[in-house]
This record gives C-alpha cells, structure tokens and sequence, in this order.
C-alpha cells in the first residue's frame, strides 16, 4: 500500500509551482486545511464503504465542506448564498457528498472548540434538516431576510463589496495595469499574456462582445486547487466604460472520477461538465460563466467575486452563536440543490429522493461512517505535518 506521502505527491504530479509549495505549506496548517486539500483521500478510502453506496444517483459538487458555501452576485445583478465550487462536480450516489459535509463538520470542530459529542450532533442536525428539505421534494432559496444571522451578514456583505471597489484595490488605472499582489497574483511572461489576451478575446468576441482584455496575471487562490493554471483578467467593458476583472481557471478532472462505477455523461471537456452541473445545481449562475480554450487546454471563465464571501469557518465559535440554524441552512441548501438538478443526464428523480429520505437506516450508518473517517483524516494530518517539518 502506498504511504500517505507518496498519495499525495501522485496526485498533485500535475500541478505547477509556485503556488503547489504554497498549497503544501497550507496543508500543514490545521486540520479543516489539510481536508479541505485533500479532497481526493476522502474518495480513494471511502469510495468502496457501505454507508457511500446508499442513495439514488444525484449531481454532486463533489467537495462539499463548510468553505463552499457562500455569497455570490448572479448574472441578474442578484446576491445569493449557494454551494460556490463544482471543480469536483459529478453524478454520485447521494451519500457521498452528504458524508464529505458531514466530516468537514468534524475536521472544524477543534477549530471551533467544540467537543466530539457536539460535533456530532451537529451532523445528526444535518443529517435531520437534509432530509426534511427532500421528504418536501421543493428545492429552498436562500433569501436574506429568513436566513440566520451570520449568513444575513454575507448578503449584506456582498451587497456593499462593490465590484468598483475591488477594481480599485487590484488595478492601476493609470497605467490600466493589473497590480501584482503578494500571495494573489503572479507576473506572467510576455508570451503568455499575449497567448491569454489572443484566445480570450476570440471567446468574448463571440459570447460578450463588449469585453476586451487589456491585461492578465497569475491568480493565488483557493486551497486544493493551488497548482493548478489560474489567471486574473482586467478587461474593459464597452458598454457601461467601466473596468472588471474575471477569472479563468484550468478544468482538471475530478477526484471522483476513478471511483464511481456509476454511468457518466459524455463531455466535451471537464470544464462543460464544471460549468454545466453548475447551472444545474445553483439557484442562479454567476455572471459571465463559460467555457474557453488557451494553448488547448479548457477553463472555465467567470466574474472575479471578493474572496470575503465565503464562509470562514474559524468564525463559527466567535460570532455563529445560532451554529445550529446556519448548519441546518447550509443542509437545506444541499438538498435544494440536489432536487433543483434532478432527472437531468442521469438522476434520480424528485420521487426517488423523496423516497430515500425516509430511510432511517442510512442516516446512522453516515454519520457513524463521518466520525470515523474524522479520526482517520485527523491522524493523517498529525504524519503529514510531522513529514511537511522534517523536510
């Protein structure tokens, strides 16, 4: 069997320094880190238990955990609060990203100071308010004024990040030059701005002909995701004179992949099926959402939103003192999200979900399944941080 070293190294053989050392030094930070970048242990240990076999197949964002919910602003000028990444995004059975939430609950709760028996009533709350929301069979909006407190605080938050003010902090107007950002963006050799502006501007030709790219720099973002192609685009909106800045990055294939034995659709690329499941998925897509093509690889193109959006989980013990109701929104959304995609390419439908809701059987065996696993991942961490140390 392979150790825990050589796993990690085999999957990110692909990805690119710099910001792979930077996705290296993170992991070796706390546990809810080293989770959250390690989204393909979970899949390679769990894949073949039991307990992820249950459900009916469903679309899955395929790496559900507390940081991938947040605000975003929709491509009708809307705020919402939804499930915010789908790089993973696949047709899973339905326990399987229900088991990933509940352990990123787990892999928290030292974080939050929470001890073993809350952490798990908080995924037997879930757990709870997950299938209450599909028994209904009605997929739930999250609306400001019905959402508990600190997920009121993202919406007003969304509402007063002005995509202006964003343009200010990373743009010099002046020279209408992309600012290079220590532990954001990265200068880029000539050659390859030039191949970026070339091959996205065809794409915005064709889909948005009032943008243009006046500048582009490598983007330092996320966490499991660090290695991988990424860039920050300035571009010029003709139609309303303004500035803004989008987001491409490289579509890699899931980590799910290799281990579902279920039937998947045939995509053109991994970046259709990003974008696609993305749409049915969420409530509302972001703004300028698409994919394109630079040097003959696929991204996946969307509108730059503030990195403040999104849920911090170190906040839950500080400022979340209605933890409970905000898990229980982040389950309902889950569920929405699952029966807003039914029967499309391949799942289940609303009866289907409707049905293994019912089911008591499951629920113990995930939650069990979830606590466990939290006491593997935690172990795993404890050897990586200790090998990151003594390298």
């Amino acid at each position: 069997m392979k150790s825990l070293q050589e796993r990690i190294k085999e999957f990110n053989s692909d990805r690119q320094q710099p910001t792979l050392a930077r996705k290296y030094k993170l992991m070796a930070d706390n546990e809810f880190t080293f989770f959250r970048a390690t989204c393909h242990l979970f899949y390679e240990d769990l894949s073949s238990d039991p307990a992820l076999a249950q459900g009916p197949l469903v679309w899955s964002c395929g790496d559900l955990h507390l940081e991938n919910f947040g605000s975003y602003r929709a491509a009708n000028g809307l705020v919402y609060f939804d499930i915010n990444d789908f790089d993973e995004a696949m047709l899973a059975p339905a326990s399987w990203e229900l088991t990933r939430f509940l352990c990123s609950i787990g892999m928290a709760s030292d974080l939050w100071k929470y001890s073993a028996k809350e952490a798990e009533a908080l995924m037997i709350l879930v757990v709870k308010a997950y299938t209450n929301q599909l028994a209904g069979g009605k997929a739930y909006a999250i609306e400001r004024e019905t959402s508990p407190t600190l997920i009121q605080e993202f919406f007003e938050l969304a509402e007063r990040q002005k995509e202006k003010a964003m343009v200010k902090a990373r743009v010099d107007k002046k020279k209408e030059r992309l600012k290079i950002i220590t532990d954001k963006t990265l200068l880029l050799e000539k050659e390859i701005q030039k191949q970026i502006k070339t091959e996205v501007n065809d794409f915005l030709n064709e889909h948005y002909g009032y943008l243009k790219v006046i500048d582009s720099a490598f983007r330092i973002a996320g966490t499991g995701s660090l290695g991988v192609k990424r860039y920050v685009l300035l571009v010029e909106d003709s139609r309303q004179e303004r500035l803004r800045l989008l987001d491409i990055k490289r579509a890699m294939p899931s980590s799910l992949a290799p281990y579902l034995k279920s039937r998947q659709p045939k995509w053109t690329s991994d970046a259709e099926r990003i974008v696609t499941v993305q749409d049915f998925m969420q409530y509302a897509p972001p703004r300028f959402m698409g994919t394109l093509s630079v040097d003959n690889e696929k991204y996946v193109l969307k509108q730059l939103q503030p990195s403040a959006q999104k849920i911090d989980h170190t906040l839950c013990h500080k400022k979340m003192k209605n933890v409970e109701t905000v898990m229980t929104t982040m389950a309902q959304a889950l569920a929405s999200a699952q029966i807003r995609s039914t029967s499309r390419k391949g799942s289940a439908d609303v009866e289907e979900l409707m049905k293994f809701s019912v089911n008591s059987l499951w629920q113990t065996q995930v939650v069990s399944t979830a606590i466990a696993y939290v006491s593997v991942m935690k172990s795993y961490f404890k050897e990586y941080r200790k090998l990151y140390k003594e390298k």
